[in-house]
This record gives C-alpha cells, sequence and structure tokens, in this order.
C-alpha cells in the first residue's frame, strides 16, 4: 500500500480520510494474500518468476478492485500493473527492501531508502500541475512523508516477526479471496467496463502458465523461506528514516526553485514500455525452463 498508493498520490488528498485508507488497506491485503499465495504455490524464487507473480497485484489491483486497466487500451495494461505494482511496488518495495533489510548492511539499505526518497520527491511535483492541480504547502508533504514511512517501518518489522517461512494458505482461504475478487468482478468491473471479460482472463491465464512452468521447473524452496529466515534488529530499519528526509529536500528545493516539471511524463515514458519489456521476457524464460523430472 506504500509504495503503490501514498507513495504515487504524494500527498494526503482532501477526501482521504481514516476510513478510506483502512478500506484501501483492506483491498490491498486482500491482493497481497493472494500474492503471497502465488509466490508459495507456484515457488517464486527468481526475479523472472518474481515480476509475472507481481502482476497479480497489478492486474487484479487496476482491473478488478479499480477500472484503470481498461483506460487507454492496451497501453495501460502496464501503466500502471507492471510499470508500477510489480516493478516498483513488488520488485523493489518489497523483495529489494527486505533483502537490505534482512542482510542488515546499513549502507544497502540507506542507498535503496535514499533511492526512494529522491524518486518519491522528484514524482511530487507534478502534482502541482495535474487537474485539479494544487501545490501541498512543505509542512504537509513533510508531515505526510514522515507518517506513513513510520508505518512502513513497522510493516516490515512485523514481516519479519510473523513467521512468514510457515505461510500456508488453506484451501478454503484461497477460495473464498478468489470468490471475493470474483463477485467484486462481476458486480463492479464487467458493467463499468465490459471487455474487461476477454482482457483480464487472458491476462491472468499468461500469469498462471508461467507460474506454473515455474513450478515444475523450481526445485528450492521459495522466497517466503528465505525472507523469513532472518529478524533484522531494530537499528536495521533506522536507513529507512531516509526516505522521508530525502523526499522532503527535494520537495523543498523544487518549491523554493518554483519548479513546473511534468515528472510523470518521464516516468510514464521510461517505466510503461519497460513493464511491457520486462513482462515478456520474464515469461519466455519461464516459458523455456525444464521441468524438473521425478
Amino acid at each position: 500500500m506504500f509504495f503503490s498508493e501514498h507513495l504515487f498520490w504524494a500527498r494526503a488528498r482532501p477526501g482521504d480520510t481514516l476510513a478510506n485508507w483502512a478500506a484501501t488497506w483492506l483491498a490491498y491485503s486482500l491482493l497481497a494474500f493472494v500474492f503471497l499465495s502465488a509466490v508459495r504455490h507456484y515457488r517464486v524464487r527468481s526475479l523472472e518468476a518474481l515480476f509475472v507473480a507481481g502482476a497479480l497485484v497489478g492486474w487484479l489491483g487496476e482491473g478488478v478492485v479499480v477500472q484503470t486497466l481498461y483506460d487507454q487500451f492496451p497501453l495501460q495494461i502496464s501503466w500502471t500493473g507492471l510499470a508500477w505494482h510489480s516493478l516498483i511496488s513488488v520488485c523493489f518495495g518489497w523483495f529489494a527492501m527486505l533483502c537490505a533489510l534482512a542482510s542488515r548492511n546499513v549502507w544497502r539499505t540507506a542507498a535503496l531508502a535514499a533511492g526512494a526518497g529522491a524518486f518519491w520527491g522528484w514524482w511530487a511535483i507534478f502534482w502541482w500541475l495535474e487537474e485539479p492541480a494544487s501545490v501541498t504547502p512543505l509542512l504537509a508533504f513533510a508531515a505526510y512523508a514522515f507518517a506513513t514511512t513510520g508505518v512502513l517501518a513497522v510493516s516490515y518489522w512485523a514481516f519479519s516477526r510473523l513467521g512468514v517461512r510457515d505461510f500456508a494458505p488453506g484451501r478454503g482461504s484461497i477460495l473464498a479471496a478468489t470468490a471475493l475478487l470474483l463477485l467484486v468482478f462481476i458486480v463492479g468491473t464487467v458493467p463499468a467496463a465490459p471487455m474487461a471479460v476477454v482482457v483480464l482472463p487472458v491476462l491472468l491465464v499468461l500469469v498462471l502458465v508461467a507460474l506454473t512452468r515455474n513450478r515444475a521447473a523450481e526445485a528450492e524452496r521459495d522466497l517466503l523461506h528465505d525472507l523469513g529466515a532472518e529478524k533484522p534488529p531494530l537499528r536495521a530499519y533506522v536507513p529507512l528514516g531516509l526516505i522521508p528526509v530525502i523526499a522532503t529536500l527535494i520537495y523543498a528545493l523544487a518549491l523554493g526553485l518554483g519548479l513546473r516539471w511534468p515528472t510523470n511524463w518521464l516516468v510514464y515514458l521510461v517505466t510503461m514500455p519497460a513493464g511491457f519489456i520486462l513482462f515478456a521476457v520474464s515469461w519466455i524464460r519461464l516459458m523455456r525452463r525444464k521441468p524438473i523430472r521425478v
């Protein structure tokens, strides 16, 4: 939720409330459950398998919970499902950051945190131009950045303490999650975007075919086993403070210089095609893997 929502919107919006954030958190919890279940069942371990599994978060989120997947089709297949959710939220925010924290390498964590903060501050200034255009005051931006990053740090800490190595979703819970997503899809998505009946199943089949191939070819344990093996000490989370610090400094500099740059377009022009390319390369590499003979 932090990387997909808080970092993306970059500031508290006028309609944001604790109730709205709680509802959004529940939606992302459902997506996270589906994602983690896929990681476990399909033995996701490689980066290509992770990117394809991350597409579940992006395409179910943008294609079921909301319907942006069907806007400006087919470009929206990548933006934001692949370009943001899979690449930034899953591969960077979930995997890379958790690996850095688990390594207990302060400099590695600091480098990733600094990069996230720099991206956040630079990305945030485009909202000054986006309709309805508004400039969030510096103190309000800083408060939002520090508060949400604090919750992020707590979530990383909780992840390492919840016994994720033993995560074993039952068939009933998986069926319940699937039924809930299917209900939302039928009641909310299809009436709003009828093309979803064709588009989403095709995309999900591509994901499941590749992940099934990965499971047949993967002998080692999945990422959850590795990421859940370490319990970083509290001091390992201190470098995460660089995220709001650097984001706020860059935001303040942009305010001081009076910059009005459409930074979103540069991010879009780089990550949107990158999402398609990374998915295609990942999918092909997974399909070329040879099943293990028992």
